[in-house]
């Protein structure tokens, strides 16, 4: 017969065994609990997170352009000139260049005049740059005489007239290192014609792509006031429509060959749908009532830097 100490301790025992089940299988509840919360942060709940902010995923940095190469389009808005010029009048000094050559002693005495050597230009060039020049486009140029446009301090125009092929191999890469637009107004008889010395149509599309703007210097350098007012209409309609079929964009810059202009040819350049046209008569203050007429400093093989300096102190 067990006593009753016995039967109290067997009844402890079973007490005992009996919390130690539940609490084993409240750890086993504990446990399924805790899997499924984090399956669920990982499964369904992360889903609702990713519905309000998807998982970001690496974008590989855009490539650099190649050096020599700009790959962003010339985009030229065509422009017209106010019904009523203004009455203003800005100093910016336009320089014209021809060639820029190696000087041989064999070259035609005009030939080596309007022949500026390359490492004469690239110190001409410096200079500016050094002196605080800024140059400019022509659309600045426009919106500053006809609009009211601010200008950078000491603005200057860089220009080459006939369409050389050495303005590309030695000008441009110049101007291109100090960051300096400039245009060249090209005969587009010659281009890609048998005269080698003269660009070609991939030629002048390299050129925009250095910053050189491209302007018209007719098809044939004919000088204006001695032909009929068709004929010259020709000259000047032909060479631009060549031109912005050739270039895809507005050309409607204009330089009079040999610098002959009267009247009569600055209303058929207007009639033609340029809205500047460069003279070589020289000076630096442009007239925004005579945009057709703009004053330019001719650069020789003679003048140098002082030359270059003497003109814009002038």
């Amino acid at each position: 017969m067990l006593t009753q100490d016995v039967r109290l301790a067997r009844r402890r025992q079973r007490q005992r065994q009996v919390r130690r089940r539940r609490i084993a299988a409240l750890c086993v509840v504990l446990a399924a609990l805790g899997v499924g919360l984090f399956l669920g942060l990982q499964g369904g709940g992360g889903s609702k997170a990713a519905d309000r902010a998807p998982p970001r995923t690496q974008t590989p940095p855009p490539e650099k352009p190649k050096p020599g190469t700009n790959p962003k389009p010339v985009v030229i808005t065509r422009l017209a000139l106010p019904a009523t010029l203004p009455a203003r009048r800005l100093r910016v000094p336009i320089l014209m260049y021809h060639r820029i050559d190696v000087l041989r002693p064999t070259l035609p005495a005009i030939t080596r005049a309007l022949t500026v050597a390359p490492a004469d230009f690239a110190a001409q060039m410096r200079w500016l740059h050094v002196h605080g020049y800024h140059a400019i486009t022509q659309t600045q140029l426009f919106d500053a005489l006809e609009h009211g446009r601010a200008l950078p301090a000491k603005p200057i125009v860089i220009t080459f007239d006939d369409g050389y092929r050495d303005v590309l191999k030695y000008a441009a890469p110049v101007l291109a290192r100090l960051h300096m637009p400039a245009t060249a107004y090209v005969i587009t008889g010659r281009i890609s014609g048998p005269d080698v010395s003269f660009l070609s149509w991939l030629m002048l599309n390299a050129l925009e792509q250095d910053g050189v703007e491209i302007g018209s210097h007719t098809v044939h350098h004919s000088e204006l006031p001695s032909l009929s007012d068709p004929a010259a209409l020709q000259e000047l309609i032909q060479s631009r429509r060549a031109l912005e079929e050739h270039l895809k964009h507005p050309v409607q810059w204009f330089s009079y060959p040999a610098g002959r202009f009267d009247d009569r040819t600055e209303t058929l350049v207007r009639q033609a749908g340029y809205v500047l046209a460069v003279t070589t008569e020289p000076g630096s203050d442009q007239d925004a009532q005579a945009p057709l007429a703009l004053h330019r400093y001719e650069i020789q093989d003679t003048t140098g830097v002082r030359g270059l300096a003497a003109l814009l102190r002038a």
